[in-house]
C-alpha cells in the first residue's frame, strides 16, 4: 500500500476525513465536522508527503465531499430557523 501509516492514524491529519468517507453520517459529530479544516485537507491529500495510492486518495476525496456536505446543511439549517 501507497501511505503512511501516521496520515491515517486516530489523531492524524486525515483521520476525520477517512471517517467520513468509510462511515458517512454515524460517526462524526457536528463539532468535529466543523473543527475539520477542507482546504489542508484537500492540499494535503493533493500534495501529499508521501505517496498515496490512487485509491485511497479517491476515499479521501470522497470524505471531503461529505464533510462539505454535512457543512452546507447545517449552515442551510440554521439559516432557515
Amino acid at each position: 500500500m501507497f501511505y503512511s501509516q501516521v496520515i491515517l492514524a486516530k489523531k492524524g491529519p486525515l483521520a476525520k476525513v477517512w471517517l467520513a468517507a468509510h462511515w458517512g453520517d454515524k460517526k462524526l459529530a457536528r463539532p468535529q465536522i466543523f473543527a475539520t479544516d477542507i482546504s489542508a485537507s484537500v492540499d494535503t491529500i493533493v500534495n501529499p508527503t508521501m505517496p498515496l495510492a490512487l485509491r485511497l486518495s479517491g476515499h479521501l476525496l470522497l470524505g471531503v465531499v461529505r464533510i462539505y456536505s454535512r457543512k452546507v446543511k447545517y449552515v442551510l439549517s440554521d439559516c432557515t430557523e
